[in-house]
Parts: C-alpha cells; sequence; structure tokens
C-alpha cells in the first residue's frame, strides 16, 4: 500500500515521494507489517532500498522511529540512521545518534549519546533513565546491553559504571534483572517507612533514607510476578553505606556483598564475604561500633547477625570501650547482645578521666580477657565469661571459671577456681613481691573499693600461707594499689616457724606484716603452743611477735634460727 501527496522519478532513476507519504509492507507474517511515514522517500524501483527525509517515521510493531534522515533496507530488514533519532515502545523509549535495527531479529543497536527511558512499575512514577555511548537491545530475548561511562538515574537516586546489562519482563513493562559493572556506583534516595507494624528490627538497606553503593559489578534482581527488589548482589571491593534520615549509618565493606528480600521488602537473608566489615553509628553520637570477619551472615529472616573468622581473620567486635575477637560472634540485632564462641579474646579499653576501675585491674591500661565462651548484655552493660577464664594487665591476674563483669560500674562476680596474682613492692624494699588470693567466689565492690574472697579463701605472699573462710582486698581510690587484706573466719596462718591460729588475720604489704588476732595460737613445729592476745609476723625477717594485754604486758620474739 502507498500514499504520496506527490509521486515521481527523479534525476537520479530513482522514485521520490512528498507530502504526506504513507508506505506499508504487508508482510506474510502476522502482526510484522511495516509501516513508513514522512516528507519525503526516496525508494529504488525494487522497492529494496529506502530514504526517509525530513519527518521519517517507522512503526514495526509497538515500536516507532523518528529521524531527520532515516534509511530502510527492504532486503535485510533493516533500518539505520547517524542523524539522530528517537525510538518508543510500550515499556521503553530513548534517542541517540546513530541506530540500527534488524527486524528479523528484533535487535536495536545505538551509538553516541544513547539515551534510554526504561518505564518499570515500580512503587515511584519515575522512568529509569541510562545514558552511555552504545546500547544493544535484542527484543526476543528481551537482554540489553550498554557500555560508554553509563549513567542511570530514577528520581533524586543515580548511579554510574563501565558497562549496563538488563533483563526485561515479557511485555518490557518490567525490569527483571539490572547489573552494574566496572566502578559501580549507586547513590540511592528513598523515603523511609514509616508506621511499620512488623515487631522485627527493620534492615537498614530497605529502611534507610539514603543508601551509596560502590562495587566492581553490582546485581539487582525483581521478583517474576511484580517489581520489587529480590535480591542485590555485589562483588570486588564492595561497600554499602546505609544513612537514616536523623544520621545514623550502617557501612558495610566486603569482597562480596548479598541482600535477599522477601515480598514485604524486608530482609530475608544476608551475607558478606571475605574480609568483611561493618560500622555502626547511632544518630547524635560520635561513637562507632567495628563488626569483622571473613563473612557476616544473617539467615532465615533471624534478627541474629553471625560473625565468622577464618585464619587470621578472626571474628572481631570493636568499639571505644571493648574489642571482643573469637571463632564466632553472634549478634542479636533487636537488642545488641552478643554471643561468642571458641577462642574468646576480649580487650577492655582504659579511658583518660574514667573513674571506674574493674575489679583488681587499674583503670589508667586495658584489661585483656580470655575464655571459652562469653555473653554479653546491652541494656544492662553486662559480661558473661565462662571455662578457662584468665583476665589480666601486665602482672595483675584473675583466673577462674566464670566472671560476671558490669562494664559502667566495674563490678566483678567470679566463681569457680579463683585465683587472684598482685604484684606488689613494699615502700622498703627494691624486690617486687607476689600476693596469690585464692576461693571458691569472689566480688569486686567499686563502691567500697574492696574485693570480698569467701569460701576456701587462702592468701599467699612469700613463704607464709593464710587459710580463711574469707578474704577481704582494700585498695587505694586512685591507684587501685593493695592498702590491706583482712582473713576472717577459722583463719590459719601457715609459715616454716609454725603454724599459728585465730579468727582474725591483717596484712599489711608496705609493712610486710601480718596480724593474728581472736584468740591467736602458735603451735611451732615440735608441738609446742603459744597464746597471746595477737602475734604478728614479719615476713621481711622472718620474725613472729606474741603480745598478751594481761596486767603484766608481755611480748615474745620468736625467730627462726638460719
Amino acid at each position: 500500500r502507498f500514499k504520496a501527496d506527490k509521486h515521481y522519478v527523479g534525476e537520479d532513476k530513482n522514485y521520490h515521494a512528498e507530502g504526506n507519504v504513507e508506505i506499508i509492507f504487508l508482510k506474510k507474517r502476522e502482526g510484522k507489517d511495516v509501516f513508513i511515514y514522512g516528507n519525503e522517500v526516496v525508494y529504488d524501483k525494487d522497492w529494496n532500498h529506502f530514504v526517509l527525509s525530513g519527518q521519517g517515521k517507522v512503526i514495526y510493531k509497538d515500536l516507532v522511529i523518528e529521524s531527520v534522515l532515516l534509511h530502510y533496507d527492504n532486503t535485510k530488514e533493516l533500518f539505520s540512521t547517524e542523524s539522530g533519532v528517537s525510538f518508543s515502545s510500550e515499556g521503553f523509549s530513548g534517542t541517540a545518534r546513530k541506530l540500527d535495527y534488524l527486524m528479523e531479529q528484533e535487535k536495536l543497536h545505538l551509538q553516541e549519546n544513547v539515551h534510554l527511558r526504561l518505564r518499570p512499575n515500580l512503587e515511584t512514577s519515575f522512568p529509569l533513565i541510562a545514558q552511555g555511548k552504545r546500547l544493544e537491545y535484542s527484543r526476543k530475548s528481551r537482554q540489553g546491553m550498554m557500555d560508554g561511562g553509563v549513567r542511570l538515574f530514577h528520581g533524586e537516586s543515580r548511579a554510574t559504571a563501565s558497562i549496563l546489562r538488563f533483563d526485561l519482563s515479557a511485555d518490557e513493562e518490567n525490569i527483571r534483572t539490572l547489573v552494574l559493572k566496572g566502578k559501580a556506583k549507586a547513590f540511592i534516595r528513598k523515603e523511609e517507612k514509616k508506621n511499620i507494624s512488623s515487631s522485627r528490627r527493620p534492615s537498614p538497606f530497605s529502611q534507610s533514607a539514603m543508601r551509596e553503593v560502590e562495587a566492581e559489578e553490582i546485581e539487582l534482581r525483581a521478583f517474576v510476578d511484580f517489581q520489587k527488589v529480590q535480591s542485590v548482589e555485589a562483588s570486588g571491593n564492595c561497600s554499602f553505606k546505609f544513612v537514616s534520615s536523623s544520621g545514623s549509618f550502617t557501612h558495610i565493606l566486603a569482597e562480596s556483598v548479598k541482600f535477599l528480600f522477601d515480598q514485604e521488602g524486608e530482609l530475608k537473608e544476608f551475607q558478606a564475604l571475605k574480609k568483611a566489615r561493618m560500622i555502626d553509628q547511632e544518630e547524635n553520637s560520635e561513637e562507632r561500633r567495628l563488626i569483622e570477619g571473613d563473612a557476616l551472615i544473617i539467615k532465615d529472616k533471624t534478627d541474629v547477625l553471625r560473625v565468622k573468622g577464618k585464619g587470621p581473620y578472626e571474628a572481631r567486635v570493636a568499639s571505644s570501650d571493648s574489642e571482643v575477637f573469637a571463632e564466632e560472634i553472634f549478634i542479636f540485632l533487636d537488642n545488641n547482645n552478643l554471643e561468642v564462641k571458641r577462642g574468646v579474646k576480649v580487650i577492655l579499653n582504659s579511658k583518660k578521666g574514667e573513674k571506674k576501675r574493674i575489679g583488681l585491674f587499674s583503670k589508667e591500661y586495658p584489661v585483656l580477657i580470655n575464655a571459652k565462651e562469653m555473653r554479653y548484655f546491652d541494656e544492662q552493660k553486662r559480661f558473661l565469661f565462662n571455662g578457662d577464664i584468665k583476665a589480666w594487665q601486665e602482672k595483675r591476674i584473675l583466673l577462674a571459671e566464670e566472671i560476671v563483669l558490669y562494664e559502667e560500674t566495674g563490678k566483678i562476680l567470679s566463681t569457680g577456681g579463683v585465683k587472684s596474682i598482685f604484684p606488689h613492692k613494699p615502700k622498703d624494699g627494691e624486690k617486687e613481691e607476689r600476693v596469690e588470693i585464692s576461693s571458691d567466689k569472689m566480688t569486686f565492690l567499686p563502691e567500697q573499693n574492696l574485693i570480698f574472697y569467701e569460701k576456701r579463701s587462702s592468701l599467699k605472699v612469700k613463704d607464709i600461707d593464710v587459710r580463711a573462710q574469707s578474704v577481704s582486698v582494700y585498695l587505694s581510690e586512685e591507684e587501685g594499689d593493695m592498702e590491706k587484706i583482712i582473713a576472717r573466719g577459722n583463719v590459719v596462718i601457715v609459715r616454716n616457724l609454725g603454724e599459728g591460729r585465730g579468727e582474725e588475720a591483717i596484712y599489711d604489704p608496705d609493712k610486710e606484716s601480718v596480724v593474728l588476732l581472736g584468740n591467736p595460737v602458735l603451735i611451732d613445729k615440735d608441738g609446742g603452743i603459744t597464746r597471746g592476745d595477737k602475734l604478728t609476723f614479719y615476713l621481711a625477717d622472718d620474725r613472729i611477735l606474741v603480745e598478751n594485754k594481761a596486767r603484766e604486758r608481755s611480748a615474745t620474739v620468736i625467730k627462726r634460727e638460719k
């Protein structure tokens, strides 16, 4: 079918049609007719080659192509132009400098200053605009590829990459997959959801106001039945930063990252692999929490982040207050509690100007703790350590099977094979002494600067061994040094000169003396008994002073023979 205002044979021996030209190629295949419109159309006598000029337009199926100069090769079923073109269909539209369209293969090839507009059925009415140097798209497979400084725009969101690949749905109205490759970057702005009915903690990816993403490759995949993001995967130097409108943020870095969502947009699964890190910062705060491991994993819609270590890359959670290392750490995201297993190592950091002390340890230096397992309860700021525990600071050591430590107050409760080691240097002495205290249970009461040991308690210093029902260590307020130690209840002092028995023993670290009170008795090695109101053991020169407060006050000095 052919129609034009004017029709003639030109000097070039081609046919010329001018004014409201309309040419329809009726193809044998249903739905594949070609409609050509233009101000002027020039074609050969065999109807093989057509040139449309002025306002040329071609319609094939739902695809409309328009250009000031458009070529059509009927033998190859090819449309082409190098003079600028616009095109549109039900699902997409755009412009470019050059175009080739092969009808049989249904392949679209664009070059130079390519602009592509996709109209996905997203929650917003904004189209997705892609810009680049080249675009190849197959309408049969509904797969496309753009390269040459790719830029994407969707409302206030934007992205850049070297290459863009995408798959469209059968009707070309929805995006199935979208891949950005080659130094891919995306800045995504989205209004945060309000009044969320779910009791689960919303994922930062689905709820944050701003998302900044960088990777060598980023892939977004949508659900088949409707246009919502089902998964986001990235590989190669990945960086995901989620920023809320209040200013809090979560920053994830890894070699590969994957998010999987349900149809409501809630996080279903998450993993960050190889040298994975997560940095959290709350609103109105400069405090940050760092989470590191070989893998960070959330599974089965739980609120538990699993941090796995591998080889030299231990699982680690660090803040300004503490650092936690282990083979595996579980973080409960709804309440920030921790559960730590296998090879637990904890560093409790000291802070300048910090007033609190942690047990027998100085507030000036960090405290290191090893254990088999640990749990941390954020609301109470409480650590619970279990199994072969060793806590130390320089030469000060605490051993136990279980330790409960309150981070804010420094209070400590220890049970099971408790042993404390205090280094001490007497005022007049040159040699540092070692004081050991053991018991079944120990409590540090920070408000009293008191460490209280109970049940099968013992104190060892030099060659003297003091056993009692309880031992109390009184610390100085500033440095936490021992001021005195008092043992109470069925006190027994064992030494080379013999054995002393009483109800209370007071150890003075500076004087290096132990005073035994409460009807004290000294039993020598040969079974001889000496009684007094007060027995004083001098550790420096191995003397024992026996004092009586009867009418005639007396004192006896016993000294070990050398």
